[in-house]
């Protein structure tokens, strides 16, 4: 009544009829045909297959993009895994032991992800699932350190990069239905696994076949004596185990319920690489060098094992946000990318430490190239292609 006794119209009024309203206001201009809705303009079958086809585009196209960001995170995830090993550089003085080094690691596993639930904002849970993941880690790492002085350094690390890449790209195509997915096309993805391969072995060997290509087998020789008198079927089977749980660390992670899943595993994660690190570590000083006491540390190794371990686990998490939703890249093609590491290894050991010289350079490009080649391949008609 207010608003009627303001305007001089009675309540009436706006109860009445259409009729009642073009008299208040007078009567509506047509619209212009640009400015029509949608529905008057579009109408019938057409009209709902031409908005069903616009649909479709435009949710192909947001899926396109996150899977392209999707394999930024994977590479990331491969970049700091290819990182990690270089704080074992940073203490000056005597070398500490391996295995205690990957003790500290271990330890900084788990402090690192004990953030991961404070920064994404998520609950602390256990799963045993994600504490296997953990275990895995840690015998990967345990295995490496058996295999280096048995097979040499370079063997070692080529044999472990492609059982790793095999290993992981087999549970993302024909392993379980939570881990699997559909493979686009088997040849391609042959083809793909093949090229990541040659491009690991090149990588690692890149030293050895400039030599030979220049007619100097020096690198030969030397990993030749550096595997001397030691057992080297046992080295290599020791690499081949590196490569079978370093391939399967996140296998686990797919068998944990959705609401627990993903980053908030990660925690779990830490406490079995804590836990298998402590018992892996105190049983070498004690069964392996016979000590009766754990070797003294420096504050500078301490600080180097826990950054390695931030820096692993910085890539771990990279793995699992790029097999997340919105992205989901299929494990198959998400953790072989992050076994292409050695790409970035190699990267420090030629810009940084100066440990890649002369043609080997030329060498390790031409794998890397190979790599990446592998890597496109397979994520055009890898699992999750179908």
């Amino acid at each position: 009544m207010a608003v009627a006794s303001l305007t001089g119209l009675s309540s009436s009024t706006f109860t009445s009829s259409p009729s009642s309203w073009q008299a208040v206001l007078g009567p509506s201009p047509p619209l212009p045909p640009a400015t029509l809705p949608r529905h008057h303009l579009c109408k019938g079958s057409a009209c709902f297959l031409e908005t069903r086809a616009t649909r479709t585009n435009t949710a192909s196209s947001a899926a396109a993009g996150d899977e392209l960001i999707g394999f930024g995170i994977a590479a990331l995830s491969s970049f700091f895994n290819g990182s990690f090993p270089v704080c074992q550089r940073i203490p000056r003085g005597p070398a500490l032991d391996p295995v205690v080094f990957n003790g500290l690691v271990c330890v900084g596993v788990f402090l690192s992800s004990l953030f991961v639930p404070l920064i994404f904002n998520l609950n602390f849970v256990f799963t045993l699932p994600g504490a296997l993941g953990g275990v895995l880690f840690v015998f990967a790492a345990l295995f490496s350190f058996v295999a280096i002085p048995r097979a040499g350094l370079a063997t070692a690390q080529a044999v472990w990069s492609c059982s790793a890449i095999l290993v992981s790209f087999a549970w993302g195509a024909i392993g379980p239905a939570e881990v699997a997915a559909p493979v686009g096309n088997i040849p391609a993805t042959l083809l793909a696994v093949a090229l990541l391969v040659a491009g690991a072995l090149v990588i690692v060997n890149c030293d050895s076949i400039a030599g030979r290509l220049s007619g100097n087998p020096q690198s030969q020789q030397s990993e030749s004596q550096e595997a001397a008198g030691s057992d080297k079927a046992a080295g290599i089977s020791s690499a081949l185990a590196v490569g079978l749980f370093g391939g399967s660390v996140l296998v686990p992670f797919k068998y944990i319920p959705p609401d627990v899943a993903g980053l908030a595993a990660i925690p779990s994660f830490g406490i079995g690489a804590l836990v298998a690190g402590v018992i892996v570590t105190f049983g070498y000083v004690k069964g392996i060098l016979k000590s009766s006491s754990f070797p003294a540390l420096r504050g500078d190794q301490v600080a180097a094992g826990l950054a390695s371990g931030l820096l692993w686990n910085a890539g771990n998490v990279a793995s699992v946000i790029a097999q997340s939703p919105p992205f989901l890249l299929p494990y198959g093609v998400a953790y072989p990318i992050l076994q292409c590491a050695l790409v970035f290894g190699g990267l420090w050991g030629i810009y940084v430490f100066k440990e890649i010289v002369g043609n080997a350079v030329g060498v390790f490009w031409a794998g890397a190239t190979t790599l990446a080649a592998g890597v496109i391949l397979l994520g055009l008609f890898g699992p999750g292609a179908g």
